[in-house]
């Protein structure tokens, strides 16, 4: 299950999504020419098909397309025609538009630890998925010491922002500001709550 915003991309999305993928990235591929690796049993390269389609159906049409000519450019063997690894294909297409954040497994384990329990009564939850989606690992002591001042930092002009909102005087990319903060933290609240979900199932 993917997610885009804070909603799950699953049922007709995800179908229309993985659709995309075969359409605008694997077709052209392989009506150009690109081919399974040499000794790859047809089973795995059509395993190695539907990964990609289920992992990359968050993607945009014409970041499909951009991410088909880089595939291009650097397949593999003799003949340039032989499909680049997975995690390689996955690197070049975070470039071109980063996968939603429930989508990396780190950020979803690491906000349904402890240690997201510990950022959400601790008011830094939002502050702790940012860092999380920036830098790819967990936080050390001093990083986390970071996520703390920010989210003292934040906690105030969001108060700021609120009081300037009752009294008619909030700037559009303040309010644009405040918005996009609480959608994260209600992306943040729907990963804990579904780890809550499955534990209760």
């Amino acid at each position: 299950m993917l997610r885009r915003g804070g909603r799950a991309l699953e049922g007709q999305e995800l179908k229309d999504g993985k659709a995309r993928v075969r359409l605008h990235l694997i077709e052209p591929l392989v009506s150009g020419g690109m081919m399974r690796k040499r000794g790859q049993k047809v089973e795995e390269h059509e395993r190695f098909l539907s990964s990609l389609e289920a992992r990359l159906a968050y993607m945009a049409t014409d970041r499909l397309q951009a991410l088909a000519e880089v595939v291009e450019r650097y397949a593999g063997g003799p003949q340039k025609n032989i499909w680049p690894a997975e995690v390689s294909i996955m690197n070049w297409a975070r470039r071109l538009q980063e996968a939603p954040a429930s989508e990396s497994r780190l950020v979803r384990s690491y906000l349904q630890s402890g240690a997201g329990e510990a950022a959400k009564s601790g008011g830094y939850l939002v502050e702790l998925f940012s860092y999380l989606k920036r830098f790819g690992m967990p936080p050390n002591d001093f990083a986390m010491k970071e996520i703390r001042d920010r989210s003292e930092a934040n906690q105030r002009k969001r108060s700021q922002i609120q009081r300037e909102r009752e009294a008619g005087r909030a700037s559009p990319s303040d309010l644009d500001w405040l918005q996009r903060y609480m959608e994260a933290r209600r992306r943040c609240l729907d990963i804990i709550k579904a780890k809550e979900q499955r534990t209760a199932a």
